[in-house]
């Protein structure tokens, strides 16, 4: 069993791999894949081949994608894709970040505008932004 491991491993071995950009190219061809389901025995027969297409087209690309070697035209690729999801989805990911950090709170300096991480502690705190070196209050409602 571990020589297969090791065969696989040896096969992928200056290949590109999964990212974010293939995690997302894979989800759509599931979401195309049970819309395609959904359409077959329907009397839009020719919906349900679109959707097949799709499905068919995304998911061999990231699987192309997965077994390149051309790592730096892939790693761009991925880059570009994070670029248009920060536009595209900035308060989701400000929700995602915030949410996975329970024991910190986010606060803006009034003064630079940077953004500081800070321990979750209730009450009132000085703080000093490590960006313009200014002194502040913080308060902070909810905590530990």
């Amino acid at each position: 069993m571990s020589s297969l491991f090791n065969r696989l491993r040896n096969f992928m071995y200056g290949r590109y791999g999964f990212d974010q950009f293939g995690r997302f190219l894979f989800i759509l061809s599931i979401v195309f894949w049970a819309l395609s389901l959904i359409f077959r025995y329907t009397p839009l027969r020719r919906v349900y081949f679109v959707f097949w297409i799709l499905n068919t087209l995304i998911y061999v690309f990231a699987l192309f994608r997965i077994f390149s070697k051309n790592t730096y035209k892939r790693t761009l690729e991925n880059e570009k894709y994070l670029r248009i999801r920060g536009r595209v989805f900035p308060k989701w990911i400000k929700f995602k970040t915030e949410r996975l950090n329970k024991n910190y709170i986010f606060k803006k300096c009034p003064y630079c505008g940077a953004k500081l991480r800070l321990r979750r502690k209730k009450g009132k705190h000085t703080t000093r932004c490590p960006k313009c070196g200014t002194e502040f209050n913080v308060r902070i409602f909810f905590g530990e």
